[in-house]
């Protein structure tokens, strides 16, 4: 039953679809057909006026018509209304007349008017010699065809169709007198009785063709939707139902599917898609248990990171003349970020800040050797720039990933508050000398790890009781929010400015707030390091 259902829904939507496309189709048809009728219709009609209106002009002496309009009728006039009279009733016209139009195409002045005599015993009249009638009331249209006559000497037709009497056509052409000057104009009006008939008749014959043909096309089209699409589609969707509900096992049903069309190869697809769907739920299987193993060891290797950065604040209880502290927020679950302090000996303090290019495990394992590296060699140097270049060196050999470190490193004098430091293509600190504000510039040397043999240079500022300075990675002036605005430079030396006072955790953790509510909810896309050392004296 449910096999059924389906497919009486299929079967109607299709087969009414058909219905309704020919149908459509022989509507269109039958009114392009009838259009291309009455345009012909309308030819012969003109055609036939126009050749009434050449002979009826044919019996006019044009240049006797100024004459008659001064003088009145006279034996000629009487001879020729005769002959148009008589050819009016021959040629069954409604009726012929001759005007001449006035210069200012505003009145006519009416020479002949003949009426059928079928027309004058319903009630038409005959328009006396020499009536003027004013042409005030008729449209633009009526306007130019009078001009195209009288100016351009065209013959013009117009059709007047009415539904209970069929219409007329009206068709009139210039009198030329001999001169060939245009002096005035015949009109032929011809009623189109038979008009009506014709229009039933054709109808008729379309409306009973198309109706023929609509359920002809229909009864083979079903026939076909039946035999090539319909089954077969019902056979593809027991089977892909068959193959939701058993995890990817089909029963062979596709097998009768012969088609070699879209639905055959639709039907093979399905069939290919169960073999791969098995292969690919035992490889999924595989791969879930491998990710969660290296999920683990992830989780694992973030602990590990995070603790190899130093997490105690203030971070010696017998140096009172230090205050900082320090955080770094990885952008995936291990980074490239690290930041260290240490004391080198009883007077000589040293704070590191680097950023290795790159994301993820790579990244993390060159941040664990460099930070190794520079820690060792700090031990038996106080120089900055002494200790950059043995680093650089070592991390050089061997680089075949082609990472890199920015890296700022500063060595505090505890005794005398010189604040010696390199910076290797690292970010400049924000440093608060005697409550002023602003940038550590001086001229960055090449980052490690980017050339070997690279000289680093030292740089010196000195520090009074209450200085600060604040270091960074990129990550946080680079911070971007939803509109793809970065957190800037400007931003962050703002916020300082506003923490006047303030204890290097407060700072620390506020600028990460702020931060926050500058990005809302946008994901993070680098490492985030910050570290704040107060000078104690």
């Amino acid at each position: 039953m449910k096999n059924k259902f389906r497919f009486s829904i299929l079967a109607v939507k299709l087969l009414l679809g058909a219905v309704l496309f020919g149908g459509l189709m022989c509507v269109l048809n039958s009114y392009v057909g009838y259009k291309e009728f009455m345009k012909e219709l309308e030819l012969v009609y003109g055609n036939v006026t126009e050749q009434i209106a050449r002979t009826g002009a044919s019996y006019i002496n044009a240049d006797k018509i100024p004459y008659w309009l001064e003088n009145g009728t006279d034996e000629e006039w009487e001879e020729t209304n005769e002959k148009l009279d008589s050819l009016t009733d021959t040629a069954e016209l409604a009726y012929i007349y001759v005007t001449t139009i006035a210069p200012d195409y505003k009145s006519r002045t009416y020479i002949f008017d003949t009426v059928n005599q079928l027309s004058l015993q319903a009630g038409s009249t005959i328009i006396p010699f020499g009536k003027v009638s004013s042409l005030e009331k008729k449209d633009l249209e009526y306007i130019q065809n009078l001009r195209d006559i009288m100016e351009k000497q065209e013959r013009q037709s117009w059709f007047v169709y009415k539904k209970e009497e069929g219409g007329h056509v009206t068709t009139a052409i210039p009198l030329i007198d001999s001169s060939g000057k245009v002096n005035s104009m015949i009109g032929i009006v011809k009623p189109m009785y038979e008009i009506k008939e014709y229009k039933r008749t054709f109808l008729h014959s379309i409306l009973i063709a198309a109706v023929i043909f609509t359920i002809i096309f229909t009864v083979i089209y079903a026939i076909f939707l039946v035999l090539k699409i319909i089954h077969p589609i019902v056979l593809i969707t027991d089977e892909t139902s068959h193959f939701a509900e058993h995890h990817g096992e089909l029963t062979g049903l596709l097998k009768k599917i012969k088609n070699k069309d879209e639905i055959g190869t639709l039907s093979k697809s399905v069939e290919k898609m169960s073999k791969d769907m098995n292969r690919y739920i035992q490889d999924l299987t595989h791969a879930t248990a491998e990710k969660e193993r290296l999920g683990a060891e992830l989780n694992v290797a973030t602990q590990i990171q995070a603790d190899m950065l130093p997490r105690v604040f203030p971070p010696y209880e017998n140096h009172d003349e230090i205050e900082l502290f320090a955080l770094m927020e990885p952008a995936k679950e291990v980074g490239g970020d690290f930041y260290d302090f240490y004391m080198i000996d009883n007077t000589h303090f040293a704070v590191v800040v680097g950023d290795v290019s790159g994301k993820g495990v790579p990244a993390a394992l060159f941040m664990v050797i460099t930070k190794t590296l520079i820690k060792d060699t700090a031990l038996h140097s106080i120089s900055p720039a002494d200790i950059f270049n043995d680093v650089n060196m070592l991390l050089c050999e061997g680089n075949e990933s082609g990472l890199f470190v920015t890296c700022w490193l500063g060595i505090l004098d505890i005794a005398t508050g010189v604040l010696t430091f390199a910076n290797a293509g690292h970010t400049a600190p924000i440093i608060n000398l005697n409550n002023k504000i602003d940038y550590l510039s001086s001229k960055p040397n090449l980052m490690l790890a980017g050339m070997p043999g690279t000289k680093y240079q030292n740089h010196s500022v000195q520090l009074q009781k209450g200085d600060r300075i604040f270091v960074y990675t990129d990550g946080v002036t680079e911070a971007t929010n939803f509109s793809n605005a970065l957190y800037g430079e400007n931003r962050l030396l703002e916020v300082m400015h506003n923490m006047q006072g303030c204890s290097s955790e407060q700072i620390v953790k506020r600028v990460k707030n702020d931060i926050q509510a500058f990005v809302e909810d946008a994901p993070q896309f680098d490492d985030i390091t910050m570290l704040e050392m107060i000078y104690k004296g």
